[in-house]
């Protein structure tokens, strides 16, 4: 099956579950799964609207999600969701066995531990602005916070994976220097990849109206996430090219589509349907409040007002809504001179 097969009819058949590898646990106590880079400050969190954000670099302009553990649900759900969307697998490079693993936006750190039971000889590092990973964990994995937006101070050609998810749509700001410190740190022969999800609602089903709740709640998003200086409008193409303009051969693109609610034929797709649903119905209250009320000056009243009536529209199956999402993945050639031929 090729690309557009899989795009527009969605009938990818794919492994459901986990096939995982045991590995050793450890505590906090006896593994430092979280690097202490910063002050404890990074716990003094902040609370707006009775939702909790990160504290770590926070002010104006800060991620527009909490990190409470409504939150941390919904990360999760997304993270099953989209693992089953994109094919039921962990990453998407073609890597036999990682050993050096970069998690960049690690969230939770579901994604992280998860490759390190699958690879246990695996090092796996996770980086996010929160410290909100688990306290025990396999111990061939250590979490570290820190912004992905400033000055990596990993070795230079180091990961064999660098790996994120949804981190170009509404987080990274200046993709140019992200895409370029992936490139210095990865090692040669090793791959950057990134999972992403636009806020483009689309249905192949119905002729979504233009005063649609949905339509207008993600344009309104779009205009808040953009005066925070991030953006939900990303050119996949675009970031195509990027890849290869710092240096990234053999760069793949792989278009997928995110179900919302289950009305797909296919039972994987049913079920990440069934969980993207959950996700957004759980989620669209933090994905709401910051934006609404900080940036586009709604009244906290108003904001829950227009929720609820998004979450109704979500939920009304003869639509047959989803969202366009997409595998990029590049591999870094190795240097001229180190090349045989």
């Amino acid at each position: 099956m090729d690309d557009s097969d899989f795009y527009s009819d969605l009938s990818v058949v794919a492994r459901d579950g986990y096939e995982t590898e045991d590995s050793g646990y450890s505590s906090f106590d006896d593994v430092s799964i979280l690097t202490q880079s910063v002050h404890s400050s990074i716990y003094d969190y902040r609370f707006e609207h009775g939702r909790r954000y990160h504290a770590y670099k926070s002010g104006e302009n800060d991620y527009f999600t909490p990190n409470d553990e409504p939150e941390q649900f919904r990360m999760d759900m997304q993270h099953r969701c989209m693992y089953l969307a994109s094919g039921s697998k962990l990453f998407h490079s073609p890597l036999a066995s990682p050993i050096r693993v970069l998690d960049v936006g690690t969230g939770t750190g579901i994604w992280a531990v998860e490759m390190a039971e699958r690879y246990p000889h695996a090092e796996i590092v996770g980086v996010d602005l929160s410290p909100i990973q688990p306290d025990w964990a396999p111990s061939n994995v250590k979490f570290e916070i820190d912004d992905a937006e400033d000055g990596w101070t990993w070795p230079e050609n180091n990961f064999d994976l660098i790996y994120s998810k949804t981190m170009l749509v509404g987080g990274i700001k200046d993709f140019q220097k992200y895409f370029e410190q992936a490139f210095k740190h990865c090692a040669p022969d090793g791959y950057f990849e990134c999972l992403e999800m636009t806020a483009n609602i689309r249905s192949d089903h119905y002729r979504i109206p233009e005063d649609n709740v949905i339509l207008k709640w993600t344009t309104l998003l779009k205009q808040g996430i953009q005066r925070m200086g991030s953006t939900l409008d990303v050119d996949f193409g675009k970031m195509e090219s990027l890849m290869r303009q710092v240096g990234f051969v053999n760069v793949t693109v792989k278009p997928f589509k995110v179900p919302i609610g289950t009305w797909p034929a296919n039972p994987t797709l049913k079920q990440a349907g069934s969980v993207q649903l959950v996700a957004l119905l759980e989620g669209i209250e933090g994905l709401s409040l910051a934006v609404f009320t900080r940036c586009l000056g709604w009244s906290i009243e108003d904001t829950h007002k227009f929720i609820e009536q998004t979450r109704q529209e979500f939920t009304r199956k003869k639509a047959c809504y989803y969202w366009p999402g997409v595998v990029i993945y590049g591999r870094k050639p190795f240097p001229p001179e180190e090349q045989l031929f």
